[in-house]
């Protein structure tokens, strides 16, 4: 029988009973609208207010920034999070040891968000008595996007720091020379001020790519970028489903991918250290099973206690100055500094919406068809 002659299938089931077919288009949110959906998820899922309220920030912060990976995308993981139990709502923040410039805590699984927003503020009123505070946290779980945590400090006036690793978990990342995933991602974030107001925000992953990155490459069905992923032989690959398999065929490269890896590599032994190796939670290699945790160090300092906060911020300044004042390659209009991108990025998007790949769409609705909220009552 020819193509021509097979009668077409008839889907004889009542409307409905069957699943629509998701748009291939992204869709645009309305930034209120989005921040209002997270709420009402969140709220339905157990959150209380104030915590909400951290959460929801954190998350819009990051979508409105570009991340849209260590944004909207996180609402599947938090929820799946808190239906596991890996994620507490209403954690304690447990003192395990303090100084007057350090502190050691225990998140107990506690919200990330919420966990990370509270040691950011232990570690900021002990930099403010004492010129330096440093804060190191055991039990954590995600953060989302940690230049969201240090910008504000650095608006106050301080140089903040915060990196993060997965107490041993989840390896994803190559060491230099290996072929076979190690290590996480290992991401750190620093806020530096300026006298003439937005900070300079760095913002990097220690692997070329997040981990949040790779998934929305698959959500919009591209292949991965040449020099992102080794295999197990050894070679680069452009194919994302074998990072994604079970076991893992490929690793995400160290950041300067075959090239400079060296040196991302030593940035994430650095992050590893800080974070697993000074709160206890472990480093990169201790498990070789995902253990749905995480670990903080942060390190805030104030610039008063040394040159004088005018001083630092007007220098910052002038090297900012330096720097775009310097001759541009071909084809660039622009030198940037860290941080500019972010900052015009949520503004393009605060008018525009916030764009949402249809997967993740599809799979938040679902979720709040789970948690009996309309999904047209937000």
């Amino acid at each position: 029988m020819s193509a021509s002659d097979r009668k077409p299938t008839t889907d004889r089931r009542p409307a409905s009973d069957r699943k629509p077919v998701p748009d291939p288009r992204p869709v645009r949110i309305e930034p209120d609208r989005l921040a209002r959906l997270m709420d009402r998820i969140f709220e339905r899922l157990g959150l209380e207010d104030d915590e909400r309220q951290v959460v929801v920030e954190r998350l819009m912060e990051a979508s409105l920034s570009g991340y849209h990976s260590h944004g909207v995308m996180r609402i599947i993981m938090y929820t799946e999070g808190i239906r596991a139990g890996n994620m507490i709502s209403g954690a304690p923040l447990d003192v395990l040891g303090e100084t007057v410039s350090t502190v050691r805590l225990d998140a107990n699984m506690g919200m990330g968000p919420w966990t990370a927003t509270e040691a950011m503020k232990r570690a900021v009123g002990k930099a403010a008595a004492t010129g330096v505070g440093c804060a190191s946290v055991v039990n954590a779980n995600d953060i989302a996007r940690l230049g969201g945590y240090v910008e504000q400090p650095a608006q106050d006036g301080y140089i903040a720091l915060l990196m993060a690793n997965d107490a041993g978990g989840n390896p994803c990342v190559a060491p230099w020379g290996a072929t076979s995933p190690l290590m996480s991602t290992n991401p750190m974030a620093v806020g530096i001020p300026r006298e003439s107001g937005d900070p300079v925000l760095i913002d990097i992953s220690t692997g070329v790519t997040s981990e949040g990155g790779l998934k929305m490459l698959r959500n919009k069905g591209h292949a991965v970028p040449e020099g992102w992923l080794i295999d197990g032989d050894g070679r680069t690959t452009t194919d994302g489903e074998a990072y994604f398999a079970t076991p893992r065929q490929a690793a995400i490269l160290p950041l300067g991918s075959l090239v400079a890896g060296h040196k991302g590599f030593a940035l994430s032994m650095l992050v590893d250290v800080l974070t697993g190796g000074l709160s206890g939670a472990g480093c990169s290699g201790r498990s070789p099973e995902d253990l749905d945790q995480n670990a903080l160090f942060i390190l805030v300092i104030d610039p008063e206690m040394f040159v004088s906060r005018a001083a630092l911020s007007a220098e910052v300044d002038r090297l900012v100055d330096s720097i775009k004042g310097a001759r541009k390659a071909p084809g660039v209009d622009e030198i940037r500094v860290p941080g500019e991108g972010a900052r015009r990025e949520r503004e393009r998007q605060r008018r525009q919406g916030i764009e949402i790949d249809p997967p993740v769409w599809s799979a938040i609705q679902d979720i709040m068809d789970e948690l009996g909220i309309g999904r047209d009552s937000v």
